[in-house]
């Protein structure tokens, strides 16, 4: 059996390992990182999303503010009563007066709406979501068809 090619193996690993190990050495006294223990990584500052230089605010930033701001009123305070109450329990009635504030709403308001009834604690009708979702998915008018 020819060893030949196991022993050309090895000596190619310990040409690249050897100087990579010792590299490694350097750099972790000019850190001041001893042998023996693992370096630990400081959080940084900087945004780490994929597209943070195109943007000047990093979008997970954007989601963190989102949620520590106070939630937003659409002039549907009486929603508050709903508190508490399941998906599924609402009357024809308490869902008419969820209708009546989502058919006020401007389509770029529909997601902060939700984002606000969330926040304050409220479930939506089933219903009222479907609805939701159907006006915010429908084609809007663009200035050019207006």
């Amino acid at each position: 059996m020819n060893v030949l090619p196991s022993l050309i193996l090895i000596g190619l690993l310990v040409a690249v390992g050897l100087p990579l190990y010792l590299l490694d050495r350097r750099s972790r006294a000019r850190r001041g990182v001893p042998d023996d223990e693992s370096e630990v990584v400081q959080p940084q500052e900087a945004c780490n999303d994929d597209c943070c230089a195109a943007n000047a605010v990093c979008p997970s930033e954007k989601l963190l503010q989102a949620t520590m701001e106070p939630a937003t009123y659409f002039d549907d305070e009486e929603l508050d009563n709903f508190r508490g109450r399941d998906a599924d329990g609402y009357t024809p009635d308490e869902e008419e007066q969820w209708r009546d504030v989502l058919y006020t709403l401007r389509h770029d308001e529909l997601l902060s709406w939700e984002r606000s009834i969330k926040k304050r604690g409220i479930v939506m009708p089933t219903a009222i979501h479907d609805e939701l979702i159907m006006l915010h998915n429908e084609p809007q008018p663009t200035k050019d068809t207006e």
